[in-house]
């Protein structure tokens, strides 16, 4: 790997193909017991112990709308520096470099910063920073 090179971490939701920056991931982990939240809208599944603090747990394809996460599937807990903030999703598929992107264009919906073109297929990347946008702004009218 070259310097510069950064790495993806590329899941399921949906049978849809995404990824995250593997420095945006703290954790990937088994579906742990969450506690719900009264009056929580239903994409968000509620809180867990991570480590002996909170951390909100989002179902991704809710969130999304493109129907819901797969039971059992993983949770992506994000870095505590971006959120204290996990995402439920159907799989993990593998870890690559951004060596193993053919091509890549601008992403046509709101929560996707760029369609990456690879050897395996097309994965959205996930813009973190608009998805906590749209979720800040959610809950904003939800509360």
């Amino acid at each position: 790997m070259k310097d510069g090179t950064k790495r993806l971490l590329i899941f399921n939701v949906q049978e849809r193909r995404y990824a995250l920056g593997l420095q945006d991931v703290a954790e990937v982990m088994e579906p742990p017991p969450t506690f719900p939240i009264p009056r929580a809208p239903g994409w968000f599944k509620g809180v867990m112990n991570f480590h002996g603090s909170l951390v909100s747990v989002l179902d991704l394809a809710k969130f999304l709308k493109i129907g819901s996460a797969v039971r059992p599937g993983k949770v992506l807990v994000l870095d505590r520096c971006i959120a204290s903030l996990a995402l439920m999703v159907d799989r993990v598929e593998t870890i690559v470099s951004d060596d193993n992107v053919l091509g890549e264009v601008a992403g046509s919906e709101p929560m996707v910063a760029k369609v990456l073109n690879t050897a395996d297929g097309e994965v959205k990347l996930l813009a973190v920073e608009a998805l906590l946008a749209e979720l800040e702004e959610t809950m904003n009218r939800e509360v």
